[in-house]
């Protein structure tokens, strides 16, 4: 169950990370830019523990 939803939040943070740099591109707003590098950030950690967790299922 674990997974499922790492991988859930993992692909739709991907997704509001290309709307959120999309929109700032296209209204020329740095603040919206910041939200998307923010969120790209969250991406990466959440990737890395997607990651974590596959290679050590068990660990609490």
């Amino acid at each position: 169950m674990k997974e499922l939803a790492l991988k859930f939040f993992f692909y739709l943070l991907i997704v509001l990370t290309l709307c959120a740099v999309t929109l700032s591109l296209f209204t020329h707003d740095m603040m919206i830019m910041g939200v998307g590098i923010l969120l790209a950030i969250a991406t990466l950690l959440l990737g890395l523990e997607k990651k974590q967790h596959k290679t050590d299922p068990f660990r609490s």
